[in-house]
């Protein structure tokens, strides 16, 4: 079958490659699903690998198939498998288990491990290929309703446990009670993030450098939050007229505007990878 892979440590190495059809055997147990991939999602994680920045070949290959954002229908099932059955659309999570003790508990996400495994990134291949097998530990069933934005749910998972994070680390005070949220960056993270914390009954300020309108501009607002742009107004200007800011989420990681409207306008932090 088809797959859509780099070569570890080269540069722009994307290309197309041949895998044999994946065997449900190779799960233990008969608790292998056969899933048919309908759609990947893309991104800057993508990009990167393809910049030989990252990413490792699993053992015996010299090449590894990206994609970690996959959506899939379940075309067949073990006869270990109860939880889903044939015709099921499915989303498969990215990180498997090592060897840490977060890993033996079931929070492999958490792990410790210098080595870490993640399906499209790293010693583990992707879901851009026609087909893949994988236990039920590691599939989520997408309701049929929400087949149109399935591919999306990988990348909320991102954004959720960021959010969910900052949470769990603020109930140690026992009565926060989270206004105000600011995101930095309009991008998908922005927008999934901007989503998440409007649910979550948030006051929320996105903040990106594009002027607006523009597509996604239009989506916050739509979203019932306000969108500013930083090269209009500045980012510190923007959390006084807006904040004090009870959470902030930014997506790539600490950066210096980020950090002082944090250390002076907000109170929480939440730093989210888009991996």
């Amino acid at each position: 079958m088809k797959a859509v892979a780099v070569l570890p440590g080269q540069p722009d190495s994307m290309h197309l490659a041949e895998l044999p059809k994946p065997s449900m055997d190779e799960i233990p147990g008969g608790r292998g699903v056969l899933v048919k991939v309908l759609q990947v999602g893309v991104d800057g994680t993508d990009k990167e690998i393809n910049a030989a920045e990252y990413g490792a070949a699993p053992p015996g290959y010299d090449f590894l198939v990206t994609g970690h954002e996959g959506f899939g229908r379940v075309v067949d099932v073990g006869p270990g498998v109860t939880e889903l059955r044939p015709g099921d659309y499915v989303v498969a999570t990215v990180r498997r288990p090592g060897s840490s003790i977060y890993d033996r508990i079931g929070t492999y996400d958490m792990t410790t491990d210098d080595v870490y495994y993640e399906r499209g990134i790293n010693l583990r291949h992707g879901y851009l290929t026609e087909y893949y097998v994988d236990d039920p530990e590691y599939i989520v069933k997408v309701p049929d309703g929400l087949k149109a934005v399935g591919v999306l749910l990988e990348p909320t998972t991102v954004v959720e446990k960021g959010i969910a994070q900052a949470y769990e680390i603020q109930r140690r005070l026992r009565v926060w009670r989270p206004r105000r949220a600011a995101v930095m960056g309009a991008g998908t993270i922005g927008l999934l993030a901007a989503l998440v914390l409007r649910l979550r009954g948030l006051d929320v300020t996105v903040f990106g450098r594009t002027a607006k309108p523009y597509l996604n501009s239009d989506l916050i607002e739509a979203l019932g939050a306000r969108y500013e742009t930083t090269v209009e107004l500045p980012i510190l200007e923007g959390a006084r007229r807006h904040g004090p800011f009870d959470l902030i989420f930014e997506r790539r990681g600490p950066r210096p505007w980020s950090s002082t409207a944090c250390g002076r306008w907000g109170k929480t932090a939440c730093w989210c990878s888009a991996a």
